[in-house]
């Protein structure tokens, strides 16, 4: 949660001193230096993010969610192997297995797990 925050209202101050950097650098203005900008500040603000997200994150809610990520990498791989034969009999395992996949990351009701 608090990686999403940082991400979110870092964006605007490292994409405000980019423009200014850019600027300074004497790069032109237009499309490019507004992709330039937008791609970079969303590069940096991803990774303070996802840094700021690791920090806050409990070494078991990180093996966890490791976990959950092969689960779900691995179920993807299945899924796309059914859109070539939905009929086949592994693909009906595979539903069933990303339904256990979903009721273990949001609960039987649909919302995420409290944290540990």
């Amino acid at each position: 949660m608090w990686g999403l925050v940082a991400g979110i209202v870092g964006y605007f101050p490292i994409a405000w001193y980019a423009h200014r950097r850019l600027d300074s650098l004497g790069v032109p203005p237009g499309t490019g230096r507004k992709l330039m900008v937008f791609a970079l500040a969303t590069a940096l603000s991803s990774a303070l993010g996802d840094g700021v997200s690791f920090l806050t994150t409990s070494p078991a809610q990180r093996t966890r969610n490791g976990a959950l990520h092969q689960q779900t990498m691995k179920l993807m791989a299945g899924t796309l192997a059914c859109t070539r034969n939905p009929a086949a009999p592994s693909c009906q395992k595979e539903e069933a297995a990303a339904h256990s996949l979903v009721a273990q990351m949001f609960g039987e009701g649909g919302t995420p797990h409290p944290r540990h």
